[in-house]
């Protein structure tokens, strides 16, 4: 049966299906008649461990090898099965892991790495000096047999999936190691993997239908001199990204991100050049500053945008996101950062569909350029059951509240929109004629630094519409009110004006007219303290946390949240509480006296903590510049531009918006809020050297979840990555 089964397969591949060509044109990936396609589907390796045993190789000396001729065919015969299942639940795309399970050789051992043992074990460092372990370490790495299975695993795998419809984005071998440099042994690797790879007639014939995704997961990343640099991105992956054009291939390539594929702000200044590029995105429950505690859709769209402002003029695909709810029966895990994992019912992420799942809907419904794949097959169907009946069932028993049940829907939503049209359709007919210009709103009020995604669509006579904002062109009535760049509406200063869109298509014209009124914070009410220490006089703030609404007035402490003495605007200030004195000299900038509290809801007055219903909130003071016209904390020091952020019972973080590193770190670090409270009342500096100090008893994780010392001892310890209270810190001296 199985020979029978490779047979037909073998017959299959002769005759591709034709999938319509793909590329991109601005934020989109678009179909060779330009209408925009998104894509949905899973990700998935051919790995018997990770296939959970389901198809074997063959023994050799004794034991199991699954990796030679006998378990390519085991292997593929297996896959063809998967596919038809995706194929069924309405996927469009494929993520292929080249599973280096395919191309390690312990007879072989790569140049620049050694052996030492720690804590009794044997362990791997790499040419830069770190320890590796698992799929980062390809210190194994064959040559030899990854040019021998490319062809006929890698490629068959990825012709099988394009005749059952769905489009193939291939990743590299492996997961990157934790600290990467420019020109460094890794950067080889990857050179040499795509240059491999993009030399092959099949890859380079079907550049429409099958994309590249360079890397996967880089951690941090920095110049071929070993310091930070916001072009080291670009400067790593270009020399790929230009190696894999000079062979030929020209289609998508998607360029990773650092953080695990979180942080894309280097790209905004430094993106990586030539056609068809996209960024490949992972996303996961507590990222983005969304989760199951805070599913705001909102917060989740702005921090994903602040995150990854490449979604502005590229398209994105999510190439890793699951989640399923809270499973007390199961076991949690650490996960790459080394934060802990509530137990769950088989994913990586710990999170519920109607919280951070419905947030993470209405991100990609929001943007509409995002592409996504699940991080495995389990994730979306019950492999065993696919395999038993021959139709795919939701995974987890089709719990409404885990990612399987809600894609199997979405997919399904998602499979007549945004699709490609064959190739050599003709071009005529009510799918290509526009009707009219519309947007979702004729008029905007924005606060002065506020961005406003535009809502521009071609509507077309069969009733289908296309997004046209970064298409059409824009004159504005008022230049100095109001921008446009990139589909973002951009408030410049108080005022009103109008924006006029016009969108061209095959010789025929469309405009719409938007109204635009922008308005400043007015901080009248804001000075009139005459000292810092008047703390029960005007000005006085609280942000309600439900509504972020801006209460105001020396009584608003004895009014509690039912009563409003005063709104400003009816607009949040980025959810702070704080009081202001204009600066002599500073038109515009105001000293800001930002509070910093811990407790479900915010007030504080005469400078000491504070009693809400009988509760204690610590809290304390932080003085900070506002540029008005930014809307952004501006350091007192150095007159660079900082976001604040803060979240209850954590803290708060400062980074600076011109580089994107945080204060005295390179990620969020969380502060502990009593602790940090009683230096800052003693007036001590924000470094976290002073922080490390008052949370002694912290554990320190190194990044595979292993306990190496504690906070108050972290001098003792080499430069890298460290895990403290579920966040990670680096040491850099």
């Amino acid at each position: 049966m199985l020979l029978f089964f490779s047979f037909m397969s073998l017959c299959a591949w002769a005759q591709t299906k034709e999938l319509p060509s793909l590329h991109v044109e601005g934020r989109w990936l678009v179909d060779k008649h330009g209408n925009q396609v998104v894509l949905h589907g899973v990700m998935d390796t051919p790995s018997n461990y990770f296939n959970g045993g389901r198809w074997e190789g063959s023994k050799a000396l004794g034991w199991w090898d699954h990796y030679n001729d006998t378990g390519a065919k085991n292997c593929l015969a297996y896959f063809e099965k998967i596919f038809q299942g995706m194929e069924q639940s309405k996927c469009t795309v494929f993520r292929l892991h080249m599973d280096p399970a395919w191309t390690n050789d312990d007879n072989v051992t790569a140049t620049g790495f050694s052996k030492t043992t720690k804590d009794g074990k044997e362990i791997t460092i790499d040419p830069n000096g770190q320890e590796v372990g698992g799929e980062a370490n390809i210190a194994h790495f064959s040559k030899a047999r990854y040019e021998k299975w490319l062809p006929t695993v890698y490629l068959k795998l990825a012709e099988m999936a394009m005749n059952h419809g769905m489009y193939v984005v291939v990743r590299p071998p492996g997961v990157c190691p934790g600290a990467l440099k420019v020109g460094d042994y890794y950067n080889q690797y990857l050179l040499y993997i795509w240059d491999i790879f993009s030399q092959q007639e099949f890859v380079k014939n079907h550049a429409g239908q099958i994309s590249i995704e360079l890397a996967n997961e880089p951690v941090s990343l920095k110049n071929a001199n070993n310091q930070d640099d916001s072009k080291a991105l670009h400067d790593f992956f270009q020399p790929i990204v230009d190696k894999i054009r000079s062979n030929g291939f020209t289609g998508v390539i998607w360029a990773p991100g650092t953080t695990w594929q979180q942080n894309y702000r280097s790209y905004a200044e430094h993106p990586i050049e030539g056609e068809n590029i996209g960024y490949a995105v992972h996303d996961y429950c507590g990222w983005y500053g969304c989760s199951d505690d805070n599913p705001d859709p909102a917060n989740k769209i702005r921090n994903f945008h602040e995150s990854v402002p490449v979604v502005d003029f590229a398209p994105v695909i999510i190439t890793e996101v699951d989640w399923s709810p809270e499973n007390p029966n199961a076991q949690g895990h650490y996960n790459e950062s080394g934060t802990w994992v509530k137990p769950n019912y088989g994913t990586w992420a710990t999170g519920s569909t109607s919280k951070w799942g419905k947030a993470f809907k209405a991100n990609l419904d929001y943007f509409g350029n995002i592409s996504m794949t699940l991080s495995s097959t389990s994730c979306l169907f019950d492999i065993d059951a696919l395999l038993k009946t021959g139709y795919p069932m939701p995974a987890f028993n089709g719990l409404e509240e885990a990612c399987g049940k809600a894609c199997m829907d979405w997919y399904a939503e998602y499979y007549t929109v945004n699709v490609p049209h064959p190739d050599n359709e003709e071009e005529t007919g009510d799918a290509y004629t526009v009707e009219a210009l519309t947007t979702a709103e004729e008029a905007y009020d924005l606060m002065i630094g506020d961005l406003q995604r535009l809502s521009l669509n071609a509507l077309f006579k069969d009733g289908h519409k296309k997004d046209v904002a970064g298409l059409v062109t824009y004159t504005v009535g008022n230049p100095s009110v109001a921008k446009v760049q990139n589909g973002y509406i951009c408030a410049l200063a108080s005022g009103e004006t109008t924006i006029t869109a016009t969108y061209s298509d095959k010789g025929n014209e469309w405009k719409k007219t938007i109204s635009i009124k922008v308005t400043g914070l007015s901080l009248s009410d804001f000075t009139a303290l005459s000292s810092i220490d008047e703390i029960t006089a005007q000005p006085f703030a609280i942000v309600r946390k439900d509504n972020q609404n801006i209460f105001y007035g020396s009584d608003a402490q004895n009014l509690g949240f039912s009563d409003v003495l005063g709104v400003i605007n009816n607009k949040a200030i980025n959810g702070y509480m704080f009081k202001a004195i204009p600066i002599s000299g500073r038109n515009g900038c105001y000293l800001l006296k930002l509070i910093l509290l811990n407790g479900n809801d915010y007030i504080m007055w005469n400078n000491e903590p504070g009693y809400l219903n009988s509760q204690p909130i610590a809290g304390g003071w932080c003085s900070f510049i506002l540029g008005l016209n930014n809307q952004y904390g501006q350091d007192v020091k150095d007159g660079a531009v900082w976001e604040i952020k803060y979240e209850a019972n954590k803290g708060f973080t400062l980074r600076n918006m011109a580089t994107g590193k945080y204060l005295n770190d390179a990620a969020p670090a969380k502060y502990d809020t009593p602790a940090y409270m009683d230096f800052l009342k003693a007036g001590a500096s924000t470094d976290i050297s002073n922080i490390r100090t008052k949370v002694a008893d912290d554990a320190v994780y190194n990044l595979h979840g292993v306990k190496v010392g504690t906070a108050d001892k972290m001098d003792a310890l080499p430069r890298g990555i460290y895990i403290i209270g579920g966040t990670k810190v680096v040491k850099s001296f």
